[in-house]
């Protein structure tokens, strides 16, 4: 079964979470690692981290580290110091990102200047193949090659894109950059669980640097279908994914089974009357169906006031987001 691991957008609640929803997550089968964003200051990073490896000790925990919200006087040290807290905590990898319209000692600087490795931990680093014009994609990938050029970077985080074209000349960049220099990075892909919510979000409120296709804006099947595209020149490619939606029901959990197995179609019919057997018709796995048929507890009352069918919880709409600028 494919998997994938799951950026943990808009949890406030990370003991809840980890007990309730990323559990069910778990047990589906199609998990291979959480990453905690940085989307503010203050926020208790390695506290989360903590919750995470209690609730899962055997999935693995990235942490991002913004260096516009963990402005210090010495950010070079403040990174080491946290790097070595992160590692006795468990964490094995670290995204480090600028931020949008982060400090001047950004990304590049810090890596420039941090000198040796802190030991267990894995430094990434964010990459936009996808940006909307020539002269930015190429100021992106200049940037990517002082990162790598300081030997410290072992995984590469493609931020989210549908551009088919650009991400395969992305990703071969990546690879033909990294055979130069005599590295081999990790390279994880960024997509997104296709809902009315996301979809919303960005038409209305888009990541900065990030621009999407008029198909994938059209509508949810649109979406599924550029992002199912997405994931297929990543498994071809060798890229592991890593969802930048929420994930909170068990039908997200079949939509996202369904797009990292190649099946696009069921989403058209994920919502429609799903009786006992039909999940597992539709998705290829009965184990998987029937870990997540929802639970009766009024003797199938529930059916009945549904049309025998399950009733997802109602969508809600995100907050605001921003990419990992570089």
């Amino acid at each position: 079964m494919a998997t994938c691991r799951l950026e943990l957008m808009g949890v406030h609640d990370y003991p809840r979470h980890a007990s309730t929803v990323l559990r069910r997550f778990h047990k589906a089968g199609i998990l291979s690692g959480f990453n905690i964003p940085n989307k503010k200051p203050g926020e208790p990073l390695l506290e989360w981290a903590r919750v995470l490896l209690s609730e899962f000790p055997a999935v693995e925990v990235t942490v991002h580290y913004s260096l516009k919200h963990q402005r210090r006087a010495n950010p070079v040290e403040a990174l080491r110091a946290w790097c070595h807290e992160a590692a006795a905590v468990g964490v094995r990898r670290v995204l480090l990102v600028t931020g949008p319209h982060g400090p001047r000692q950004d990304t590049v600087k810090v890596l420039n200047q941090f000198g040796r490795p802190v030991e267990g931990v894995r430094l990434g680093v964010a990459f936009n193949a996808c940006l909307p014009t020539e002269a930015e994609r190429e100021m992106e990938r200049k940037r990517l090659v002082q990162k790598l050029r300081t030997g410290l970077v072992e995984d590469i985080w493609l931020n989210t894109g549908v551009d088919e074209d650009m991400l395969r000349s992305g990703i071969a960049f990546v690879k033909t950059t990294c055979d130069k220099l005599n590295i081999a990075p990790h390279i994880f892909g960024s997509a997104m669980l296709p809902s009315e919510g996301q979809l919303q979000q960005m038409r209305e409120r888009p990541w900065n640097g990030v621009q999407f296709s008029e198909e994938f804006l059209s509508s949810v099947e649109g979406m599924g279908s550029a992002t199912s595209r997405v994931l297929a020149i990543f498994r071809e490619l060798g890229v592991e994914p890593i969802i930048e939606s929420k994930v909170k029901s068990d039908m997200d959990v079949l939509k996202l089974n369904a797009l990292l197995n190649g099946d696009p179609e069921s989403l058209e019919v994920i919502e429609k009357p799903s009786r006992e057997g039909h999940l597992a018709s539709q998705f290829g796995s009965a184990d998987l169906a029937s870990s997540l048929e929802p639970q009766k507890e009024d003797g199938g009352q529930a059916d009945k006031r549904c049309g025998a069918q399950f009733c997802p919880p109602v969508r809600r709409r995100w907050g605001n987001g921003q990419r990992r600028n570089a």
